[in-house]
């Protein structure tokens, strides 16, 4: 005698299979993906680590020849600005402080900077 629940249990069985394959193939379908991705991602972690040392090199750079024109510019400029000041005449003080504020604010940028990079450490994205 047969049960009449038979053919429903096979047929239910080789659909489940059939399920089970499909999600296996896509499952290592998404493995592949996932290890990919991974090397790219090490691909472009290690571009930044080459690209990086050279980025902030040339911001330095531009940086200091940035500053020094500035200062060139205030030891020029600065008696300019009082009247009956001629040029050299008076102004060292006035230049010689605010050189002092710049060298106070760049000296604040760099502590940023570093704070920055310490925080940037265990951030990936950073």
């Amino acid at each position: 005698m047969r049960a009449p629940l038979g053919p429903v249990l096979v047929i239910t069985g080789l659909a489940t299979t059939l399920v089970l394959v499909l999600v296996l193939f896509q499952t290592i379908g998404l493995r592949d993906d996932l290890d990919r991705i991974d090397e790219r991602l090490a691909t472009l972690a290690e571009e930044i680590e080459v690209q990086e040392p050279v980025a902030r090199g040339e911001l330095q750079r531009t940086l200091n020849d940035l500053e020094s024109r500035l200062r060139a510019w205030m030891r020029e400029n600065i008696a300019d600005a009082r009247p009956g000041a001629s040029p050299g005449s008076g102004s060292a003080g006035d230049a010689d402080e605010i050189l002092d504020r710049l060298d106070e604010v760049l000296e604040r940028l760099e502590a940023l900077d570093e704070r920055i990079d310490e925080i940037c450490e265990g951030v990936p994205v950073c």
